[in-house]
């Protein structure tokens, strides 16, 4: 679908630019929607949803983090319909609720959890997406008593966590009377007659909903991931370009769309102030949006992942111009080489600005990595090979030497280190590690099966040179 008001040869370098990046990224599907001057100007399907079944613009997708503005415009209602305070503490709402250091409970208010600002770490809300036990929206709140915030809420600390938005779900149950995906449905995707979107996903699964995927050393397999109920209000709503479109368009009209009103325009100017500094340069934290800029030109954007799809929108409330991208496919390691900045190129296109290139691409990284995973996996394969020849056709060496023992040494450390460490460098569990970056955490666990099977064998043979020179 396309408009006047963009020309059609900009919307001819889209389509080609999309369709290049889906080639080259191995993309299975993706959905592309761009709004501007209040009505849609373009939406296609490009690639495959399933075996046999092509993507469309009404192709349902899971959102990952781009529900968090869906649970935060909802907190906005209740706070225009005085059923909230954003400066009040969540406690107030919510009696029982608690975190570890309990007296870092009351100071939590509403606000703090909307800007990422209560404390609570970003490992605790990658460890909630890497759940798989089924538990109900109230369950997972009641365990937050067992998170030690990482800093005090008066600090005003941006800290990413999807935590923080399991949280609000439930004050929209609390203070709504409603469950969370009733309330959803009522009072956001019916007035707005998104009837792609879905709370339920055996409800998207009917309505055609994507084949999801993981990238494996760069090729896309299918996976069915785990879709937790939980956790909708930080990522798991689902929706289709074509719905999500409507929902820019309102954002970009203040709350309004089609004579509907769902927030005041200074409810919405709530939404998207920016209220704190993230960790990126040039980014500031708003409500469910990131306020940012891209040649000059102030945008609000957002990403969205969970294991198997991935998803980007970016507004600029100046051009009245949003973009919206959903995909079928991720990997948390390599996301951030490509699949990330396909809605921010697209507004690059729209503006005439060069495209960004980054210096190590998708392709480029996965070659690399290959290369490096082949030859360090022969090696240790082949060390392993050597070592049990050794054993079986008793070529022990006379005495246990240096380079013998800083060779244990290393089989024990790194692994080890790997282990233990890789947890806290990505700040997400090794349950989360499997789902997200289920290629390279299952080969390092491998490569540390290989050491550990080394140690062993270095052992016995130790073993048996001791047992034969005390003979």
């Amino acid at each position: 679908m396309t408009s006047n008001s963009i020309d059609s040869v900009v919307l001819s370098h889209v389509e080609q630019y999309i369709a290049a990046t889906r080639r080259q990224l191995h993309i299975p599907g993706l959905a592309v929607a761009i709004v501007s001057n209040g009505e849609v100007v373009y939406q296609q399907g490009i690639g495959n949803a399933a075996i046999g079944r092509a993507v469309t613009p009404s192709t349902p997708f899971v959102l990952g983090s781009l529900s968090k503005s869906f649970t935060a415009l909802a907190i906005m209602q209740l706070v225009e319909a005085d059923k909230l305070d954003l400066d009040t503490p969540v406690q107030r709402y919510i009696p029982w609720f608690r975190v570890r250091n309990g007296a870092a409970s009351p100071p939590i208010t509403v606000r703090h959890l909307l800007n990422h600002t209560s404390g609570i770490s970003r490992y605790a809300g990658r460890a909630l997406l890497s759940d798989q036990s089924g538990k109900t929206l109230e369950q997972s709140v009641r365990e937050v008593r067992y998170i030690t915030l990482a800093h005090s809420p008066a600090a005003w600390q941006f800290e990413y966590s999807n935590t923080n938005y399991l949280v609000l779900a439930l004050l929209v149950e609390m203070v709504s009377g409603e469950s969370f995906p009733s309330y959803i449905q009522c009072h956001i995707f019916e007035p707005l007659h998104m009837k792609t979107s879905f709370v339920d996903e055996k409800r998207a699964h009917l309505a055609g909903l994507a084949q999801g995927s993981r990238w494996w050393f760069g090729f896309p397999l299918a996976f069915d991931a785990p879709y937790l109920y939980d956790a909708q209000g930080a990522a798991f709503l689902i929706s289709s370009a074509e719905d999500m479109a409507q929902w820019v368009l309102l954002h970009l009209g203040n709350g309004s769309l089609g004579g509907v009103r769902l927030l005041s325009p200074a409810g919405m100017k709530e939404l998207h102030r920016p209220a704190v500094s993230t960790r990126k340069t040039g980014s500031q934290g708003a409500m469910g949006w990131r306020v940012e800029q891209i040649g000059g030109e102030l945008i609000l954007r957002h990403g969205g992942e969970v294991t198997n799809f991935r998803a980007d929108m970016v507004m600029l409330p100046g051009h009245k111009l949003g973009v919206i991208v959903l995909a079928n496919c991720n990997n948390g390691m390599v996301a951030q080489l490509g699949l990330d900045q396909i809605a921010l190129n697209v507004v690059r296109l729209l503006l005439g600005q060069p495209l960004l290139r980054k210096g190590l691409t998708f392709r480029g990284f996965y070659s690399l990595a290959n290369l490096l995973i082949a030859a360090i996996s022969l090696l240790q394969l082949g060390s392993l090979v050597q070592l049990l020849r050794s054993l079986v056709l008793h070529r022990r060496p006379t005495r246990v030497g240096v380079g013998s023992l800083l060779a244990l040494l290393g089989d024990v450390i790194g692994p080890l280190v790997l282990l233990w460490q890789l947890p806290r460098w990505t700040d997400m569990p090794w349950r989360g590690l499997l789902l997200y970056v289920p290629d390279v955490s299952r080969w390092i666990m491998g490569m540390s099966v290989i050491s550990l099977m080394k140690i062993g064998v270095r052992l016995c043979k130790w073993f048996w040179k001791s047992k034969t020179a005390y003979l």
